[in-house]
């Protein structure tokens, strides 16, 4: 599945999670990054739905990413100018994409963002807002991708943290454990050398192994039980 990142961050290029986040998207193939605050004008408008409609439909995306830090509470001004410059129901790129994703960074713990925590509301409390816009626009809304306190973060959590950004960019489905044994096999076999092969061959033979206990035990449970 094709995916378009668009990113709001006004110093990127010093933004250690965000410089992290384009070097793991670096050379993936399905993945246009647009970078909001490089193509802001500063002559009115600052964006044109022409040019940013020729960008979302030239990436040829069905997942829509939206990237930012959180500032008080939602995301950046830029972000919000171009989704009110470029949001249309008849939009031609409305049809194409298929999903929104919120990718939102936070210097705050998670355990803030909860009743009775610090913050009060949960994050997807507070970004709502775009799950009313994929609603609106016929989009489905992918689980927010929350990263809280990158530069705390220890060096194991980070190559778990970047696994898990590009599963949520790239991964064709998601909720489904065969469809993320799915994308490592499709990982494991794109890479070069006899070990990625040995992975990709092990991740498919445990995955089988599974789906077959997963039968026996469905059969199994039909047998006893019967249909209610």
């Amino acid at each position: 599945m094709k995916t378009m990142v668009v990113i709001s961050h006004p110093t990127i290029q010093t933004s250690s999670s965000q410089q992290f986040f384009l070097a793991t998207l670096k050379g993936e193939e399905t993945v246009t990054v647009r970078h909001l605050d490089e193509v802001w004008s500063e002559a009115k408008p600052h964006f044109t739905r022409a040019t940013e409609e020729k960008a979302l439909l030239e990436s040829g995306a069905k997942r829509l990413i939206l990237q930012f830090p959180m500032y008080w509470y939602q995301a950046p001004a830029v972000m919000k100018e171009w989704i009110d410059t470029v949001m249309s129901k008849s939009a031609r790129f409305a049809k194409q994409i298929k999903e929104l994703g919120i990718v939102v960074t936070l210097g705050v713990k998670e355990e803030a963002f909860r009743a009775g925590g610090k913050e009060q509301f949960t994050i997807s409390e507070l970004m709502r807002p775009f799950q009313a816009l994929a609603n609106a626009m016929g989009w489905k809304y992918l689980p927010i991708f929350e990263v809280h306190q990158f530069d705390y973060k220890t060096e194991v959590a980070k190559q778990t943290l970047l696994v898990e950004y590009l599963q949520y960019v790239t991964k064709e489905h998601h909720g489904t454990l065969k469809n993320t044994e799915d994308w490592f096999i499709e990982r494991a076999q794109s890479m070069k050398g006899a070990e990625w092969e040995q992975i990709a061959e092990w991740i498919k033979e445990n995955q089988d192994e599974r789906l077959e206990l997963e039968m026996h035990l469905s059969d199994w449970e039909e047998s006893q039980y019967g249909d209610y």
